[in-house]
């Protein structure tokens, strides 16, 4: 059989869980690449609240594709996997932005991005608790 033709066309599978987590990601990565001039902030520390449900988000897509996709039963993980790789991911942005125009790395975005990726994680845990598949 021929490689490309085992990628080609993407399974309905890739499509629904994994293409959500690509897309995502590229997106935060171009939002990253913007170099940003802020003169006025809403409030003292409005980009941590941002970096939270930024990467909670981004957990969520995570956990959902590896519930999706894997054969990993063990709920925990699965949260541990995520939780590492959006970690590992906010690591990696923010030294990126580090070489950003106007953009600055902080310990302290990194401290939000693995918290809001926590938290996501747990919620998903709980919202399946409450609400599990048959």
């Amino acid at each position: 059989m021929n490689d490309a033709k085992r990628f080609w066309p993407p399974s309905r599978e890739f499509v629904r869980y994994w293409l959500p987590v690509i897309v995502y990601a590229a997106l935060m990565l171009t939002i990253s690449s913007i170099p940003i001039r802020i003169r006025r902030v809403p409030f003292r520390n409005y980009d941590k609240v941002f970096h939270f449900f930024e990467y909670g988000i981004y957990a969520w897509l995570w956990y959902r594709a590896f519930k999706g996709t894997t054969s990993i039963s063990s709920r925990g993980r699965i949260a541990i996997a995520t939780v590492l790789i959006c970690t590992i991911f906010g690591f990696i942005d923010e030294l990126y932005q580090a070489h950003t125009p106007y953009r600055t790395s902080d310990i302290y975005d990194l401290a939000a991005d693995a918290s809001g990726s926590f938290a996501a994680v747990i919620l998903a845990d709980l919202i399946q608790d409450v609400f599990p598949r048959s």
